[in-house]
């Protein structure tokens, strides 16, 4: 059921060194011609009309195409092609590198879900557990990401550059992008998840028509997945034809099961509020800016810049609420909403009706409002109401929809540098804990499921756990029993009023 209850502070920081690299520019006007041909084909970009974000589809990869099956990128024949996976340990394979760690994420193995196992599988999927991430990936040696951010030449060099005119800070250009692969007469996809074989450097080749750089391995200039491996039946060693593609011209397949959105992890790219950090939580009336708490968790649309300032000027973190997964009537925004994106009335907020969180105009609106906690200075996000899936949205959504969603909404805030909590979901929890900071939950006391929200604690993320039973209100005795419960856990337990007015607080810590 859903328990829904309602009505950038410092600057970012410069991306880290990518830690993982295995290892003639193109002209400038062969690049600027080739975007422009693009812009030609595609025409403009595809999410502008929606009104949200940077009009991106939700989609990596997605492109301009219109799904013709043709593609306007170069095609690379007879490469040779070896095998790599994540959490493969260093040895004299892979030039004794891990790859527990990637180019871009310093925590891939644990995103993925774990070891990748190369010999014990189930299908495509390794035998121990379901990937968190798409199993079909990929490595090609370049990375636009150096020491101190994006490379300065990137725009010139990658060709779908010009499908945004605006890359966020914090993403790659290349990681999640698809590519498909040729083995005689069958063809698999994958996405692009670390620089390799041997090198980051290598652009005359992965967007040119230069024959790869490295050495080793028969001038490999490329690695990919056991799925991969296993869908093709590459071996150890062997020779492929790949290809750039845009999403709209991936048919469907095993690799469109689980789709990774998770761009750039690493450590100080925004706020991770540490296990025991104390909390407010208002959402309605004048915000009251003495409550002795590090984290303030208010309203997105009612909350000015000016308050938000005033917030960390004396030293707090500001969390801002929106609904990800609700058409709000009242919201400036609700007007970009189309007929065919909204389900069924929440149960008990007769204002409110479901999105459908499959829909692209839904996903671009809640990117433009992910812009809108930046442009206030927000240094992280609630997304409410993500669990759709298991209410009656009159839509149809699956477990696998919510999952998908909350991933990219959780990549998304990343992207733009805040932080983000997964709100209640609580059956998801276990799935979707890797992807997000810290959790807000209502009621797991008083409905008995807090222990859906260890795994949080367990990675060291906060629990910020509210409950709004009276018994808590009035009876010191029951308020007692439920901080004793509540402690131990490690959770950051409040009692509040049902409406968030700020019109009493009572905290377990």
């Amino acid at each position: 059921m859903s328990k829904k209850l309602k009505n950038q502070s410092e600057t970012q920081k410069k991306l880290l060194r990518s830690l993982h690299i295995k290892g003639a520019f193109m002209k400038k006007q062969i690049i600027i011609l080739a975007s422009i041909c693009l812009l030609l084909v595609f025409g403009c970009n595809p999410g502008s009309s929606s009104g949200g974000g940077n009009g991106d589809d939700h989609t990596p990869g997605q492109g301009g195409a219109s799904g013709t099956g043709e593609s306007n990128y170069i095609l690379h024949s007879n490469i040779t092609v070896t095998i790599f996976w994540t959490g493969e340990a260093a040895g004299p394979d892979n030039g004794n590198i891990s790859n527990v760690q990637s180019a871009w994420d310093e925590n891939w193995t644990r995103h993925y879900g774990g070891y990748d196992s190369p010999s014990a599988r189930r299908g495509y999927k390794p035998a121990a557990f379901d990937p968190l991430q798409n199993p079909f990936y990929c490595a090609l040696p370049y990375n636009d990401i150096s020491d101190n951010g994006r490379k300065a030449d990137a725009i010139d060099i990658i060709p779908w550059a010009a499908e945004k005119s605006t890359w966020l800070e914090n993403e790659s250009l290349c990681k999640n992008r698809w590519i498909k692969i040729i083995k005689n007469s069958k063809t698999a996809y994958a996405q692009w998840e670390d620089a390799g074989p041997f090198g980051e450097d290598d652009q005359d080749y992965v967007f040119g028509n230069a024959s790869p750089a490295n050495q080793t391995n028969q001038n490999a200039g490329l690695d990919v997945s056991p799925a991969v491996r296993d869908y093709l039946g590459i071996a150890d060693i062997d020779r492929v034809d790949w290809q750039f593609v845009d999403f709209a011209d991936i048919p469907d397949g095993p690799w469109k099961e689980t789709i990774t959105y998770h761009q750039l992890d690493y450590d100080d790219l925004w706020y991770r509020p540490p296990a025991d950090t104390s909390w407010n939580w208002q959402l309605t009336g004048a915000i009251d800016t003495s409550v002795p708490a590090e984290l303030y968790d208010i309203d997105l649309f009612e909350s000015s810049k000016a308050l938000i300032e005033t917030l960390q000027n004396e030293g707090k973190k500001v969390i801002c609420y929106f609904s990800a997964g609700s058409y709000e009537s009242y919201r400036s925004d609700s007007d970009r909403f189309m007929q065919n994106d909204l389900g069924k009335k929440l149960q008990g907020w007769e204002d409110e009706r479901w999105l459908d969180i499959r829909s692209r105009n839904v996903r671009n609106i809640m990117q433009a409002r992910l812009d809108m906690a930046v442009q206030k200075g927000c240094d992280g996000v609630e997304p409410d109401n993500v669990d759709g899936y298991a209410n009656n949205t009159g839509l149809g959504l699956s477990a696998a929809d919510q999952l998908d969603y909350n991933r990219f909404i959780a990549a998304q805030a990343h992207m733009r540098g805040l932080s983000v909590a997964l709100k209640n979901d609580l059956e998801q929890a276990a799935a979707l804990e890797p992807f997000f900071d810290f959790a807000i939950n209502e009621q797991c006391h008083e409905y008995d499921e807090c222990d859906l929200l260890d795994v949080f604690i367990l990675n060291g993320k906060p629990v910020l756990n509210a409950e709004y039973r009276q018994d808590y209100v009035d009876d010191p005795a029951q308020r007692n029993a439920l901080c004793a419960d509540s402690i131990p856990r490690g959770f950051k337990t409040l009692v509040l009023p049902v409406d968030l007015d700020g019109s009493f607080r009572y905290a377990c810590d």
